[in-house]
C-alpha cells in the first residue's frame, strides 16, 4: 500500500532548525520521535572506525562491510501502523520508513503503477514507455507522489546492479533519488549511464564493485575503471567513504582517487599496485584504510623496492590476506598518526615466524603512535620436528613500542609457541599501559620451563589498568598447596582465559581447579564468567573445556554453595 501524496509543508526539506526565541513545531517534535524508530540503525562510518567490531568474512569482498545487520521488525511494524493513523502522523512515519530501503523495488513498484519509468530531459516530466504512442499526458499527481517518496530515500542497502536498473529508462532527466547518501553499485557497462544518473552531490557513502559476472561485456566495452571513477568523482564530489572492488589489477588510479577530495574512509578489495600505493598518499583527508587482497604468493616485480610513501592522516589500518604484495607496500609506507591496526595474515609457509617478526618490526618503525594491534593468522603448516619457537621471538620488536594499550595476537591452526615465565613478565615492563592483552595459540607440548600458574598474578599486579587477559602458556598447576593462598590486591580485570597444563592438575583436578577459582574470586572480584574469549581452532578444545571447569567452580563459589552440577551461564 502506498499512501497519498503529501503537501509541501511536510516535505523532507522542511527546516528543522531551532532557536531559543521560538517554540518547536508539532512537525519537528513528531519527526524527531519517529527517527528514533528507524528499522535500520547503522552508520558505516561509525562502524568501520572500530575495526575490532567488524566481521571480516573471508568468503566475501569488503563491499558488504557495515550492512549485514537485519532491520528491527518491531520498529518497522510500528512505523507502518503509525503511517495509517492520520494525515498528520503519517508523513513522519513514512519518511523514516523510506529513509533506508532494503532495495529499490518499492520505487520500481511506484513507477510501474504509474505506467512509466522516468522522465525526459527537457521537462523532467514522466516519459511513458509501455504504450507505443502517448495519447494523454500521465497523471501529474502520481508523478509528484513518486518524487516525494524518492526524495525520502537516503540509503539503499542492497547492491544496485544491472538487473535492478533494467526496468528504468536510459533517458536523461533529474536524479532518480535526489537525496541519496549511501548506495552500493555493481558496475555493468550495459547500465553505465543509468548508474551515473543515480549519483548525486548528496552521496557520502559510495560502494562500486567492478567484479561483474558479465566479464564478456567488460571486454567488449569502451569503459574502464578509470572512466567510472572519474565520472563518480565528478557527479558525487562530497563522498567521504569509498568502497571499491576491482575485477582486475587497476591502472592509472593516481590521477583519479585524489579527485574524491573529501574522502575519509577508503575500502579496497582486489589488487595492490604501485598506482594504488601512490594514490593513497595523495588522499589528504584519509583517516581509515581497509585493504583486502586476492592472495598471491609472490609480489609482482613492480611491487618490489617501492618508494617510501607517507599516509599523513590515517588513524585506522585494516589489511586482510597479508601476502607479499601488501607486505611490500607496508614496508614502504609510513603511518605517523595511525593508532589502530588490524591484520589478517595468511602466510602459506612452513614457518612464518620470520615473516611475522619482520612485520612487527615494520609496524614499530612505521607506526610510532600505534596503540591497538590485532593480528590473526591462518593456514600455516606445522613446525615439523623442530622445537616450537618462543612467542616472544614474534613480538620482540614490539617490546620497544611502549605506547601499546591493546595487543591481540591469535595464531590459528598449527601455530605452536612456547611462552615462559620471563617472557610473560617482560610484557609489563614493555607495555605498562596495557588494557587488553590476548596471546591465543596452541601451547607447546614440551614440559621444559612451564611457567607456574601464579605468573599471571604477577603480570596482572604489574598492569593496574588491565581489563582483558588471555595467555595460552600451559601453566604448571602442580604443587597446589604451595600456591592456593596466593593473592594480590583486588584488581579490575574483567575477562580472563588461561591455558592450563592438564597433566600437572591431573591429581584431584577438581580440587586444583577449585583452588584456582578461589584465587580468581579473591583477586578479581569483577571477573566475568565469559567463555568465548578464544576459539578452539587456536587453543584447542581440551584447553577450553578445562577453563570451563575453572569458571564453573568460580560460579559455585560466588553462589555460596558446594560444587554445582549446572553449567555456568556463559
Amino acid at each position: 500500500m502506498f499512501f497519498p501524496f503529501l503537501t509541501e509543508s511536510t516535505a523532507p526539506g522542511f527546516s528543522m532548525a531551532t532557536s531559543v526565541d521560538r517554540a518547536l513545531q508539532v512537525e519537528e517534535i513528531l519527526g524527531t520521535i519517529f527517527r528514533h524508530l528507524s528499522p535500520y540503525v547503522w552508520d558505516r562510518k561509525a562502524v568501520l572506525t572500530v575495526p575490532n567490531r567488524v566481521n571480516l568474512n573471508h568468503g566475501k569482498d569488503f563491499s558488504h562491510l557495515g550492512v549485514d545487520a537485519l532491520p528491527c521488525m518491531e520498529n518497522q511494524t510500528a512505523l507502518v501502523q503509525c503511517a495509517r493513523v492520520s494525515r498528520t502522523i503519517g508523513p513522519h512515519a513514512l519518511k523514516v520508513l523510506w529513509r533506508t530501503l532494503p532495495d529499490i523495488r518499492p520505487l520500481l513498484h511506484l513507477l510501474n503503477v504509474m505506467g512509466f519509468s522516468y522522465g525526459d530531459s527537457a521537462s523532467g516530466m514522466p516519459f511513458h514507455t509501455f504504450p507505443s504512442t502517448i495519447e494523454l499526458p500521465p497523471d501529474e499527481w502520481k508523478w509528484r507522489r513518486y518524487r516525494w517518496y524518492a526524495s525520502c530515500v537516503v540509503g539503499v542497502r542492497s547492491v544496485i546492479d544491472y538487473d535492478a536498473l533494467e526496468a528504468w529508462s536510459d533517458l536523461g532527466g533529474p536524479p532518480l533519488l535526489p537525496k541519496l547518501q549511501s548506495a552500493r553499485f555493481r558496475i555493468d557497462p550495459r547500465s553505465y549511464n543509468r548508474t551515473l544518473r543515480l549519483l548525486t552531490s548528496s552521496i557520502r557513502d559510495l560502494s562500486i564493485n567492478f567484479d561483474s559476472t558479465s566479464s564478456r561485456h567488460w571486454e567488449a566495452s569502451r569503459y574502464t575503471t578509470t572512466d567510472v571513477l572519474t565520472a563518480a568523482a565528478r557527479l558525487a564530489p562530497a563522498v567521504e567513504m569509498l568502497n571499491i572492488t576491482f575485477r582486475v589489477p587497476p591502472k592509472d588510479l593516481c590521477p583519479v582517487l585524489p579527485q574524491f577530495s573529501h574522502l575519509r574512509i577508503l575500502v579496497v578489495t582486489g589488487w595492490m599496485t604501485p598506482s594504488l600505493h601512490e594514490a593513497i598518499e595523495l588522499l589528504d583527508h584519509l583517516e581509515v584504510l581497509y585493504v583486502k587482497l586476492y592472495w598471491t604468493r609472490n609480489a609482482e616485480p613492480n611491487m618490489r623496492n617501492l618508494p617510501t610513501r607517507r599516509c599523513h592522516n590515517v588513524k585506522t589500518l585494516v589489511a586482510l590476506t597479508l601476502s607479499e604484495p601488501i607486505t611490500s607496500a607496508l614496508q614502504s609506507t609510513e603511518f605517523p598518526l595511525v593508532e589502530t591496526v588490524r591484520l589478517e595474515v595468511w602466510p602459506h609457509s612452513s614457518d612464518a615466524t620470520d615473516m611475522l617478526t619482520h612485520l612487527m618490526g615494520t609496524l614499530r618503525d612505521n607506526a610510532p603512535k600505534m596503540r591497538t594491534l590485532t593480528l590473526t593468522t591462518r593456514s600455516a603448516f606445522t613446525h615439523g620436528d623442530r622445537p616450537p619457537p618462543r612467542l616472544v621471538t614474534v613480538i620482540e620488536p614490539l617490546l620497544q613500542h611502549s605506547a601499546l594499550e591493546t595487543l591481540s595476537i591469535t595464531l590459528n591452526d598449527n601455530y605452536v609457541f612456547a611462552l615462559t615465565r620471563d617472557d610473560i613478565l617482560s610484557i609489563s615492563s614493555a607495555w605498562p599501559n596495557l588494557v587488553h592483552l590476548t596471546l591465543a595459540h596452541a601451547p607447546t607440548r614440551s614440559d621444559e620451563a612451564l611457567p607456574p600458574v601464579t605468573t599471571f598474578l604477577e603480570l596482572a599486579n604489574a598492569l593496574p589498568q588491565l581489563q582483558t587477559l588471555v595467555l595460552c602458556a600451559r601453566f604448571d598447576c602442580s604443587g597446589r598447596d604451595n600456591w592456593r593462598d596466593a593473592s594480590i590486591p583486588p584488581h579490575p580485570l574483567r575477562q580472563l582465559f588461561l591455558g592450563l597444563d592438564q597433566e600437572t592438575g591431573s591429581y584431584r583436578p577438581d580440587k586444583t581447579w577449585r583452588a584456582l577459582a578461589a584465587i580468581l574470586e579473591r583477586c578479581f572480584p569483577r571477573l566475568e564468567l565469559k567463555y568465548d574469549l578464544v576459539q578452539p581452532e587456536a587453543v584447542g578444545a581440551q584447553a577450553m573445556e578445562t577453563w570451563r571447569d575453572v569458571l564453573h567452580h568460580l560460579q559455585d563459589i560466588r553462589s555460596g554453595g558446594r560444587r554445582s552440577l549446572s553449567p555456568p551461564g556463559f
